[in-house]
């Protein structure tokens, strides 16, 4: 009785394990003994597997997988632990965690071989759900990784490109006060009243070279985003379009130009670019002809056996808070860049082209002219692929209606009798302009910092018929020497001239102030101070 109370405990013990026990014989590997949780597992009553074997109930290979794991463990003579084993079941696969021990006799000889099988299969499942997502985030991890790598890159060239762009503002603004002193003085030796035809022509060829000079000084302080704009409402594609005669002729009879009529790039209006028939910037219209110019000679040249080169205004919707845009894209079909090159390919005075056939500066001017213009320019190219430079500046609302045409101005006399004020903080460029405006006929007088035309102002009863001032000057810069100056004598007229963009130190002119950048000839100082004088007068 007291044994067969022991078995019945042992036998509730068992049945009531919530792993799968299961009990074979030691000689042929049949089941002699089941529980209540391997029923339920495999969907058997114990009946029909008792005296059964591996083979009776599962498929060949793995029924010979589980002997050949029981016959390791009964010759081991010890615990054999096998993490993790598929089985098929009514319900499907399975995974089991299994522990297979052998049951030795008094002698040492394995007699039975007990198996405890735990259900595995919903852990397995979490796991590799987990090694999933984990693969998920180091995908993303190295995305964002490679992301973050690349917007470095672009914030180091674009750091690179405003110190570059800083140093050659700087040194363009200097350069052109020496250009307009050469300028000038050689202007002085070209006129009919110098009698050595020698001297003139060696002085035109100093003005010619000057020229060249201030050219290159315009590219660079457009790269450095110092270049005096003049913005204007522009509809972006009629642009495009007076230019195409020229363009035309730039690129030569083997290449194929294409101006594709405006269109919306998913943006609501559908008359367009720009919308209401237009694609409308606020732009200078010389500087954008400068961008349109600069990446149609880059594409020519990119493609020397000829191609097809496809100009693009396209409508940019606005991308969260910003602002609507206008898209100019210059796609052509020839050799494309490397990475290399397109790493660099804004850098002033970098060209691929041979020695002689190119400054370097078309790119790096273009680059400065957008950005100074509130813009942003990307480049798509890879090598045998073409390239397409995508140029985005911010679109404008349509003008209400067209500007009455001005009357054609009668040309201006260059001299005059009027007195004017002259301030001017190099005295190499004061002497000069002096002595050009006195040429000329005109009374004047000279200031070499805002202080001092104050009081010259103050001091002369009768005041100043116009005042040239340079906008960048010590202590005071031209604007605020106009204001004070204006409050001392109202309605003074103002030409500011510089070489450094509006604002560049500080409040620049006004879009309606009279401005002259530098370096200039002398006929273009008197033709300009000549139409202010006649101009009306501030507020009249």
């Amino acid at each position: 009785a007291a044994l067969r109370r022991a078995h019945l405990f042992l036998d509730s013990i068992v049945e009531h394990l919530p792993h799968m026990i299961f009990v074979k014989d030691a000689a042929e590997l049949r089941f002699e003994r089941f529980n209540r949780a391997g029923e339920e597992l495999l969907g058997q009553p114990r009946e029909a597997m008792l005296g059964k074997s591996d083979f009776d109930f599962f498929p060949p290979e793995q029924a010979a997988f589980f002997q050949q794991k029981d016959r390791e463990t009964l010759a081991a003579g010890k615990v054999v632990e096998i993490d993790e084993e598929p089985i098929d079941t009514p319900a499907g696969q399975r995974w089991l965690h299994t522990k297979k021990i052998p049951i030795l006799d008094a002698d040492g000889t394995p007699r039975y071989l007990l198996g405890i099988s735990e259900d595995v299969t919903e852990r397995r499942r979490a796991r590799e759900a987990l090694e999933r997502v984990h693969e998920e985030l180091e995908l993303r991890v190295a995305e964002r990784t490679a992301a973050l790598r690349q917007t470095e890159a672009h914030l180091r060239q674009a750091q690179k490109l405003e110190a570059v762009g800083r140093l050659a503002g700087g040194v363009a603004h200097d350069f052109n006060n020496l250009l307009t002193v050469i300028m000038t003085q050689a202007s002085a030796l070209t006129g009919p009243r110098n009698p050595d035809a020698k001297v003139r022509r060696a002085a035109e060829g100093i003005v010619d070279a000057a020229r060249h000079a201030a050219n290159l000084t315009r590219q660079l302080l457009a790269f450095g985003r110092q270049q005096v704009l003049q913005p204007r409402r522009l509809d972006l594609a009629a642009a495009i379009a007076a230019l195409a005669p020229t363009l035309g002729r730039m690129i030569g009879e083997r290449v194929t130009l294409v101006l594709e009529p405006p269109s919306t790039d998913g943006a609501d209006g559908a008359d367009g670019a720009g919308g209401a028939g237009g694609a409308w910037i606020d732009a200078d219209p010389g500087q954008i002809e400068q961008v349109v110019l600069n990446l149609v000679i880059n594409a020519r040249d990119a493609m020397p056996d000829g191609g097809r080169l496809t100009i693009a205004v396209r409508d940019v919707p606005p991308v969260g808070a910003g602002r609507p845009g206008v898209a100019l894209r210059v796609t052509d079909t020839g050799i494309g860049m490397d990475p290399e090159t397109e790493a660099r390919v804004f850098e002033p005075f970098f060209t691929t082209k041979a020695t002689g056939r190119g400054t370097g500066l078309g790119l790096a001017t273009v680059y400065g002219i957008v950005a100074q213009s509130g813009g942003s320019i990307r480049v798509d190219t890879a090598p045998g692929r073409g390239t397409t430079f995508e140029v985005v500046l911010p679109a404008a609302e349509a003008p209400a209606a067209a500007a009455e045409a001005a009357p054609p101005a009668r040309t201006a006399e260059a001299r005059g009798g009027e007195t004017l004020l002259l301030v001017e903080d190099d005295p190499a460029v004061r002497a000069v302009l002096h002595l050009a405006l006195r040429g000329a006929g005109y009374g004047v007088v000279t200031a070499h910092d805002g202080q001092t035309a104050l009081h010259l102002i103050a001091s002369r009863p009768g005041g100043f018929d116009a005042m040239i001032t340079d906008v960048v000057m010590p202590g005071m810069t031209g604007p605020e020497l106009a204001t004070a100056a204006r409050r001392r004598q109202p309605g003074l007229r103002v030409l500011f001239i510089s070489g450094y963009a509006h604002g560049a130190a500080g409040d620049g002119p006004g879009p309606d102030d009279a401005f002259l950048a530098k370096p200039f000839e002398p006929t273009t100082l008197l033709r300009r101070v000549r139409e202010l004088l006649e101009a009306r007068a501030p507020g009249a």
